[in-house]
């Protein structure tokens, strides 16, 4: 029933709405945990333990950390996707509406504290924001079916155990806990709602409603019978992540990590406007409660760290992440109309590589520069939308750190991300509904952070 999908696939959105194109990452993931890692494109993530940053890039790196350090960073996103339609129809009819643009520009904070209990044993929590970012785009656009406002916001709790096993290999692991919360909003056709019933025999056949239906024939695309729908939830779950990290030699280490993948299990509420039809649809569009099991998915991350000489150092990594976790969405509903719906999604595993260099130039100045290749976990056009209009990506990113005095170091970064143009031919979002159109996808970043070692 068309009625049926079109509050599915709006509901899914609960979840999905993390599916943000802007993201720094490929897929819906943010790797902001860093400032100075930023600059070399976290190349050296699970091996480098420049600072207490590596709670989350690999905790293991805690055992090499000799005094206690805080470390605390702000980080600017600035995204732009732009869409242009290239034949967007409703029932083959085109959709009325206009392109639109998307620019919500986003703060991610992040905080991290290591400290060592003795010449062993560390321990250190990390707060950081491992999800998210959101987009926006007019309410009569022409893909208002699918997308208008999507936002998420996650806090990852993460505290975490080094220990050195000997003098060049140390393993780490934590726990951790993640909390998000989640808006979205979308356009419903209701006039194919409308049309759908009446062919099935769920609405009488009068004068009255042959006159609607013969209206609704006439002005598919249009405005006239929309309605909208808002969508409210949060949730959490808990996860864990392992590393180790061994020295070849005082000039060279390696580093792996594992994070595992966390089940946050959303609830909220499903707020309908039913517009010009409340009288007829109005019953079956009551505002209840939904709930979606969301999987985050696994990464795992190998890395290689060497100090060419005194100056120059150099790293690389190779991030995979398990985005075939996201298969499918399944949504549950309060009450048995609409009933279960499964959304295919069908998203593939993808790779992330680094390689990065930082140049001290003195005793308190440092340069960084890093470039990255992200894959994304989009099969295909026809699964892509504008709330996941994702492609592979290109990095660059610069970096310079000040070392104030021996316990302050200041840090900025800056980041652009090149998105190759995502192409969207979706009609398996929103019954009736054909998004068809090429997303300009860019994303600028600026990072500024400080660490103090006591």
């Amino acid at each position: 029933m068309i009625h049926r999908r079109i509050t599915a696939c709006s509901l899914s959105l609960l979840i999905s709405l993390s599916l943000i194109s802007n993201s720094s990452a490929a897929g819906f993931a943010l790797q902001e945990h860093s400032v100075p890692g930023l600059g070399n494109a976290f190349a050296g993530g699970a091996a480098s333990a420049d600072d207490a940053s590596t709670v989350y890039f690999n905790p293991a790196g805690m055992a090499l950390i000799e005094k206690p350090e805080f470390a605390a960073a702000l980080h600017f996103v600035f995204p732009e996707a732009s869409f242009t339609n290239l034949g967007t129809t409703t029932l083959a009819a085109p959709t009325q509406g206009n392109n639109s643009v998307s620019k919500e520009d986003a703060i991610l904070p992040n905080l991290f504290y290591v400290a060592p209990l003795n010449d062993d044993l560390a321990w250190g929590v990390g707060l950081s924001t491992p999800f998210g970012l959101a987009t926006e785009y007019d309410p009569d656009w022409v893909g208002r079916y699918i997308a208008r406002k999507t936002e998420l916001k996650t806090v990852n709790l993460n505290p975490s155990l080094a220990y050195r096993v000997n003098g060049n290999f140390s393993i780490g692991g934590g726990i951790s806990y993640m909390k998000a919360d989640a808006t979205l909003s979308n356009a419903v056709d209701f006039g194919l709602v409308f049309l759908n019933q009446f062919q099935n025999g769920g609405i009488p056949v009068n004068a009255q409603t042959l006159g609607i239906a013969a209206d609704i024939q006439a002005n598919l695309g249009g405005t006239a019978y929309d309605g909208g729908l808002i969508l409210d939830g949060d949730g959490d779950g808990w996860g864990f992540n392992v590393g180790f990290i061994h020295e070849v030699s005082e000039a060279v280490r390696w580093g792996m990590h594992y994070r595992s993948e966390v089940a946050v299990d959303l609830s909220g509420t499903a707020d309908f406007e039913v517009g010009a039809l409340s009288g007829f649809l109005g019953p079956a569009f009551q505002d209840q409660g939904g709930f979606v099991d969301l999987d985050l998915p696994a990464t795992l991350s190998v890395s290689i760290y060497g100090d060419v000489n005194d100056k120059l150092s150099l790293m690389a990594d190779i991030t995979h992440t398990w985005w075939s976790s996201f298969e499918s969405l399944t949504i549950r509903y309060e009450t048995s109309s609409p009933p279960t719906s499964v959304i295919p999604e069908l998203w593939e595993d993808v790779n992330k590589y680094s390689i990065g260099a930082s140049y001290r130039a003195n005793d308190q100045l440092t340069y960084r520069v890093g470039l990255a290749y992200d894959e994304s976990p989009v099969p295909n056009d026809g699964l892509r939308s504008p709330r996941i209009p994702d492609e592979d990506r290109t990095w660059l990113t610069l970096g310079v750190s000040y070392a104030v005095s021996k316990t302050w170091d200041i840090h900025a970064s800056y980041l652009h991300i090149f998105v190759d143009d995502p192409m969207i031919d979706n009609s398996n979002h929103t019954a009736g509904q054909r998004l068809v159109g090429r997303i300009d996808a860019t994303v600028d970043l600026l990072s500024f952070g400080f660490n103090k070692r006591f």
